[in-house]
C-alpha cells in the first residue's frame, strides 16, 4: 500500500516540477510532509466532485430507530416528519440516493385518488417480485446529526467517520429496509480509474506547487497549469458519469425555480418540485444525485 501511495506522491512531485523522490509517504522529508498534509483531504474532496463510477457503492443501511414502533430492538425517536433513521456508513463520503422500496406500502394523502393495487401484476404469468426489474427510483432523505446516538466508550472517534461524543451522523428517510447508493472513500490507488488518478495528481500538485518551489513566481505558473489539468479531467469524469452511471445535472433553470415556488397539495412547502406522496415526505429532504463543486488553490470553483 505504501509503495502505491509513494508512486502517487512522486507523480505529484513531477507535476509540480520538483526534482525529488519520495521512498515512503511518511518518511518525514519536507516534500513528503507537505503532500501528506494535503493528500487525504484533497482525495476526499475530489471523490465528492463527480459521481466516479469506481467509487459507487450500494449497501443495506443499519436501522437505528423506527418511529412506527414495528421494528424490534431499535429506538423509536426519529425527527419528524421522518419514519426511519439509519446509521451513516463509515466509508460514505457523499450519499448519492436512497432507493425507493417498490414493495413498501406507503400512505396515500387524504382525498387523493386511490392508486391501482400495486401487488396485482400488469400482465398474467408474472410470478416474480414486483421490485425485480424495476427502474431505480430515488426516495427523499436527509443527512443529520442525532445526539441520541453518541460514540460508545472505547470507540476510535479520531479515525471513525460519523461518530462523536455529541452524537452520530444519521440518514433520515421514509423508506423501510433502505438501500443507500453512495460515493465511498476508496483509498487504494489500484481501484482508481485513470481520470481520477490524473485529476488527483494535478489537484494536489496545484496545492503544493508554490510552497515547494524555490522560485515562487515559477510555482504560481505551475499551479495554474495543474489547476487547468485537474479541471479538464474532472469535466471528463462528469461526462463519463452521464454515459456510464446515473445522469445528473446541477444547472439551475429559471422556470424550474418558479415551478417549485409556493405550496399546495402536491408539495407542501416545495410546490410540485419539493413534495412527495406519503412515504416520500411532504417537501422535506432531497433526492440527492449531484456532486460537489471543487474549490481550487487560485480561488476558482469548479
Amino acid at each position: 500500500m505504501s509503495n502505491l501511495i509513494a508512486d502517487v506522491f512522486n507523480q505529484i512531485l513531477d507535476a509540480a516540477a520538483v526534482d525529488f523522490t519520495i521512498a515512503d509517504p511518511e518518511e518525514g522529508t519536507i516534500p513528503a510532509q507537505k503532500i501528506l498534509r494535503a493528500y487525504g483531504q484533497c482525495r476526499d474532496q475530489l471523490l465528492r466532485s463527480a459521481n466516479w463510477v469506481f467509487a459507487r457503492k450500494t449497501m443495506h443501511l443499519t436501522m437505528l430507530a423506527d418511529a412506527t414502533g414495528q421494528t424490534p430492538n431499535v429506538g423509536t425517536q426519529v425527527p419528524r416528519p421522518w419514519l426511519y433513521e439509519y446509521a451513516y456508513e463509515p466509508d460514505c463520503l457523499k450519499v448519492r440516493f436512497i432507493m425507493h422500496h417498490h414493495q413498501q406500502a406507503t400512505p396515500v394523502p387524504t382525498g387523493n385518488i386511490q392508486p391501482v393495487n400495486p401487488t396485482v401484476p400488469l400482465t398474467t404469468g408474472m410470478g416474480q417480485s414486483p421490485s425485480i426489474g424495476q427502474r431505480i427510483r430515488p426516495a427523499r432523505f436527509v443527512v443529520a446529526t442525532d445526539p441520541n446516538y453518541p460514540s460508545q466508550p472505547g470507540q476510535d472517534i479520531i479515525n471513525s467517520q460519523g461518530i462523536s461524543p455529541q452524537g452520530s451522523t444519521v440518514i433520515l428517510t421514509n423508506v423501510l429496509k433502505a438501500q443507500c447508493v453512495y460515493t465511498a472513500r476508496i483509498i487504494y490507488p489500484s481501484l482508481w480509474d485513470v481520470l481520477f488518478r490524473g485529476a488527483l495528481v494535478a489537484y494536489i500538485a496545484s496545492e503544493v506547487a508554490v510552497s515547494l518551489a524555490v522560485d515562487k513566481k515559477f510555482g504560481m505558473q505551475v499551479r495554474g497549469q495543474q489547476i487547468a489539468i485537474a479541471k479538464s479531467k474532472i469535466e471528463q469524469a462528469r461526462l463519463v458519469d452521464g454515459n456510464e452511471g446515473v445522469s445528473t445535472s446541477d444547472i439551475r433553470v429559471d422556470w424550474m425555480d418558479f415551478r417549485r415556488a409556493g405550496g399546495g397539495a402536491f408539495g407542501g412547502r416545495g410546490g410540485f418540485g419539493g413534495g412527495g406522496f406519503g412515504g416520500e415526505g411532504w417537501g422535506e429532504g432531497g433526492f440527492g444525485g449531484g456532486w460537489d463543486s471543487l474549490a481550487l488553490a487560485d480561488g476558482s470553483v469548479f
